[in-house]
């Protein structure tokens, strides 16, 4: 059918080039990965906060208070 010679992949097969790495591509993994390391360590400062906050709330039960 005459219909087969009009289709293309949506992939090209190419041999990647070791010469010239993808400067963009490296730089953006490795800002992806230092972003998501400084949200993790954020968010796990914050869970530790409120723990200890949780934890000195726990320990101070007087009825004078509430």
């Amino acid at each position: 059918p005459s219909f087969l010679v009009l289709t293309r992949s949506a992939f090209a097969a190419r041999k990647p080039t070791y010469d010239r790495p993808n400067w963009f591509g490296v730089g953006l993994a490795f800002s992806t990965s230092a972003a998501l390391w400084v949200l993790l360590f954020k968010q796990h400062n914050e869970d530790t906060m409120e723990y200890e906050r949780r934890q000195k709330e726990e320990q101070h039960k007087c009825t004078g208070c509430s």
